[in-house]
């Protein structure tokens, strides 16, 4: 395992902790990297990362106990805890709950910038304000979409129900209870977190900065819980041994509603075995955490690196620990060369099924490296078809070029994703 993540610390494009358990024996654990860079701070163990939206998990839990207390059902009405809200009679918990409500993004709306909100305090109450009059995407129920609001809003039912602030109740009701001393809800910008790593962004092909700075609170419910690697563990304890929630509790969480999300999980087979899992990306910071029931395995990757790396290491690790084949991902520095460049660079249209519905990405070239609409493409070494494998570094996207019968580039695929190349 630590042959598989070490070529991704040396190309800096990983940083964080990981911790591998199977039937209570620890597989591996270790961390890579530094806290902080400026301080030449190592991460370990205890080091703490925000979880961007694998937070949704815990927001998911506290409703669950809510429930299991008889304080909301989750056929209630938003209308039930916000009157003002213009769509609350339409929605119910379990819209939100599973992310099929219809809410718009924060931003989207385009009547406020979602970069700027992120610079500033908020209350769950204040970030609703920005999307109360808006219009839904689609019928409740009807499709899936992970906007981030509907776990606001879930956030502020959560304080309105129980008198108490979002992390204080989640403290109190979940972290205090399971012992996960290293995980807690930011509060803002003033607040000292102990042993919290400070969070990178990729800059170049090889390189990394400071992250953008947000403020975790315009997040709350959906992305502002931070944790380590061994209270993570804690949680998947208590999943598994059926604490905190009762047994049906948990199995509602982990059904799938559609699009094999559940609440605040996602419900995705891997290795033909069962397995839970979620992961989450913002400024700094990128996580994954996964559970395979059957197999008594939990895997977890933190890293403070604002790449999304940590979900491939992830099903790589798993693989390991389940005695299966790995196909490891060899990058290399080698500069491509010019007349090779010349066949890759233009603009490809993508299509409807594309992560940006029609999108055109363009590939450019400068001083040996390639580079698209997302930022850098770095080569893989790969034999068979030389010169035409790249990963995405942002997003850890696999791109490939392709060629028609004539011989020529036409075809950029991105995680499978064809955009056809654009001719002049």
């Amino acid at each position: 395992m630590d042959a598989l993540i070490m070529p991704y610390v040396q190309t800096n494009n990983y940083s964080g902790s990981v911790l591998v358990v199977q039937k209570g024996k620890v597989l591996f654990s270790k961390a890579y990297g530094q806290m902080n860079r400026s301080y030449n701070l190592p991460n370990t163990s205890q080091t703490k990362f925000f979880l961007a939206s694998a937070s949704m998990i815990f927001t998911s839990a506290a409703i669950m106990k809510l429930a299991e207390e008889k304080k909301l059902s989750l056929d209630d009405p938003v209308a039930k805890y916000f009157p003002n809200y213009k769509q609350g009679k339409r929605l119910t918990l379990h819209h939100l709950l599973s992310q099929r409500s219809g809410i718009p993004a924060i931003g989207e709306n385009q009547k406020v910038d979602y970069d700027s909100i992120t610079k500033f305090q908020h209350s769950p109450e204040q970030l609703i304000h920005y999307v109360e009059e808006d219009s839904l995407l689609f019928a409740p129920g009807s499709k899936y979409n992970h906007g981030r609001t509907d776990y606001i809003v879930l956030a502020a039912i959560i304080e309105k129900i129980t008198g108490k602030l979002f992390g204080t109740y989640l403290k109190e009701s979940i972290f205090n209870p399971l012992k996960m001393t290293n995980t807690g809800h930011s509060t803002g910008e003033k607040e000292i977190v102990s042993n919290l790593a400070n969070g990178y962004s990729a800059v170049g092909h090889y390189e990394v900065e400071n992250a953008y700075q947000i403020n975790w609170t315009s997040k709350t419910g959906h992305g502002s819980i931070y944790s380590n690697t061994e209270d993570l563990y804690k949680f998947a304890t208590a999943i598994s041994e059926n604490q905190f929630l009762s047994k049906e509790s948990w199995q509602k969480i982990f059904i799938d509603y559609g699009d094999n999300v559940g609440y605040g999980w996602f419900i995705r087979d891997h290795l033909d075995r069962k397995r839970v899992q979620m992961n989450g990306r913002s400024p700094g910071f990128s996580s994954y955490f996964a559970i395979y029931p059957d197999d008594q395995l939990t895997v977890i990757v933190l890293s403070n690196n604002y790449i999304s790396l940590p979900a491939t290491l992830g099903l790589q690790l798993a693989a390991l620990a389940l005695k299966k084949p790995v196909t490891q991902t060899i990058l290399t520095k080698k500069a491509i060369a010019p007349e090779q460049a010349s066949q890759l660079v233009g603009k490809y249209q993508f299509g409807p099924d594309f992560y940006l519905k029609d999108f055109t990405m363009e590939v450019s070239y400068q001083n040996g490296n390639l580079s698209c609409s997302w930022g850098a493409l770095i080569p893989v070494a790969d034999a068979t078809k030389p010169g035409t494998r790249f990963i995405q570094r942002t997003y850890w996207s696999d791109v490939e070029f392709t060629r028609n019968s004539a011989g020529e580039i036409d075809t950029m695929l991105v995680d499978g994703r064809k955009g056809i190349k654009i001719k002049d």
